[in-house]
C-alpha cells in the first residue's frame, strides 16, 4: 500500500485529541475501543481530524460504512477504505501508515483476532519517530481481552431513551496510562456534535461487563 501520494494536513498542534473534558487520546500512539457503538467512537474521532481517514477492515467482514449513515458525523469523502485477508497484512499496513503519517487517523476494524504485544510496540515506536500527528484506533471484539500495549482502552454502548428519542451513549475509559477509569453519558446533534449529558437515568445504561 503506497500512501506517499496522500497529502498530510496538520490537524492539531496539541499532543492529544480532546473529545470531552478529561477525555483525551494521545497522538502517535495506538488506542482501542470495544462495545456495540465502537464505530460511533471512531466517527467521533474522525470529526477531530483534517485530511484522509484510513479505515482498515478484514475482507470477510460483513459490516460496511454507509455514506448516508456517517454523513451526520463526518464527510464520507474523507475516508480511504482497505480490506485485507491476512492479519500479517493488517498489522504491516498499520505500521506503515503510522510511519508515513499520510493519514492522521487510522481506524482498524478487526473481529477475528487481537494483535499481540510485539506488533503494538512496533506501531507505537513508529509513531514516536515522526513529528506529524497521527494515531491508530483498534475496534476490537468483546469476545477477546483487551489488546496489550495500547495507550488507552475505551468502551462505548448505546443508552436507550424511549422518551426523548435522542441518540445517547455511555462512553467508558477502561484503561489509560495517564488517567483513571471514568465514564460519561453523551449525546449527538448534527449541528453541535457530541456533548456530555450531565444527568441521566443510570438504569438505562448498558454495562460494559469488561
Amino acid at each position: 500500500m503506497d500512501l506517499n501520494h496522500l497529502t498530510y494536513k496538520e490537524t492539531n498542534s496539541s499532543n492529544n485529541i480532546t473529545i470531552l473534558p478529561q477525555a483525551t487520546l494521545a497522538w502517535n500512539r495506538v488506542h482501542e475501543c470495544k462495545g456495540p457503538s465502537k464505530i460511533i467512537f471512531a466517527l467521533w474521532l474522525a470529526q477531530k481530524v483534517n485530511g484522509t481517514i484510513l479505515w482498515i477492515s478484514e475482507v470477510h467482514s460483513q459490516q460496511t460504512l454507509n455514506p448516508d449513515g456517517i454523513y451526520p458525523y463526518v464527510n464520507p469523502a474523507q475516508f480511504l477504505f482497505a480490506k485485507m485477508r491476512h492479519k500479517e497484512d493488517i498489522l504491516w499496513s498499520i505500521e506503515e501508515a503510522m510511519r508515513s503519517a499520510a493519514c492522521p487517523l487510522i481506524v482498524v476494524d478487526i473481529s477475528s483476532f487481537n494483535p499481540g504485544l510485539t506488533p503494538i510496540r512496533r506501531i507505537n515506536l513508529a509513531g514516536r519517530k515522526i513529528q506529524e500527528n497521527v494515531m491508530a484506533v483498534l475496534l476490537t471484539s468483546d469476545e477477546y481481552e483487551g489488546v496489550q500495549g495500547v495507550e488507552t482502552r475505551w468502551h462505548m454502548a448505546p443508552i436507550h431513551d424511549d422518551i426523548n428519542l435522542k441518540r445517547k451513549w455511555r462512553l467508558e475509559r477502561l484503561k489509560a496510562r495517564m488517567a483513571p477509569p471514568k465514564f460519561w453519558s453523551v449525546s449527538h446533534h448534527h449541528k453541535t456534535g457530541f456533548q456530555k449529558i450531565d444527568k441521566i437515568d443510570e438504569t438505562r445504561l448498558e454495562p460494559s461487563n469488561l
